[in-house]
């Protein structure tokens, strides 16, 4: 697996990177993708699959990490393409068929709902309100989400609508493949660490 996974890192951050790069541990909040649809995401999330909020992002080519490289370039610095080094137990991951999550009908799905349900939404109560306005905050844990569905009418319907009709992880791979699909994978210990190798 390692031979299939590529990243793109400045030049100056090679020497660390040799040592070993830990776990994302802080949960990482979207910026390509809705709070709303994050959370569902989280909360649908097969066991099997990573967390988006504590993956690495990685590419199957390394052309492909170097058009996908966004760490900030200081002075003269530039992108390199490595391998990336880790052995296939350490890690959970998932590709989709999409170039990047925020291209995922799955969005369009739940915002159009959203908005087919806004004269409900903005008639209910004021607690009611509260409890929807957590479906809209970052990082909402999938205990969180569940209790959530379980005391709100609304959220349940929502809940179900993506539970039936996203297809954000029934169509994500475990394996990587030659497509452009986003990739990304999490470390499972969190004392395991990945290296890369300039190609």
């Amino acid at each position: 697996m390692s031979a299939n996974l590529f990243r793109a890192i400045p030049e100056s951050k090679l020497a660390a990177s040799a040592e070993g790069i830990k776990r994302q541990m802080s949960a990482r909040i979207p910026s390509n993708v809705p709070y709303v649809v994050d959370n569902l995401w989280e909360w649908l999330r097969p066991e099997h699959y990573p967390s988006r909020r504590h993956s690495t992002y990685a590419s199957p080519t390394p052309e492909l990490a170097l058009l996908n490289a966004s760490a900030a370039l200081v002075g003269g610095d530039r992108y390199v393409a490595c391998r990336l080094i880790v052995a296939p137990s350490a890690i959970k991951l998932a590709q989709l068929e999409v170039v990047d999550a925020r291209h995922h009908a799955d969005i369009r799905l739940i915002t159009q709902w959203l908005s087919r349900h806004s004269k409900e939404l903005t008639e209910i109560s004021v607690n009611q309100k509260r409890d929807i306005a957590l479906l809209f905050l970052p990082g909402l844990k999938r205990d969180e989400l569940e209790n959530l569905r379980l005391e709100s009418g609304v959220v349940h319907e929502l809940c179900e609508l993506a539970r039936t009709h996203a297809t954000f992880w029934a169509a994500a791979s475990s394996v990587p493949r030659k497509g452009e699909g986003e990739l990304f994978f999490e470390l499972i210990d969190k004392s395991a660490s990945y290296r890369l190798e300039p190609i």
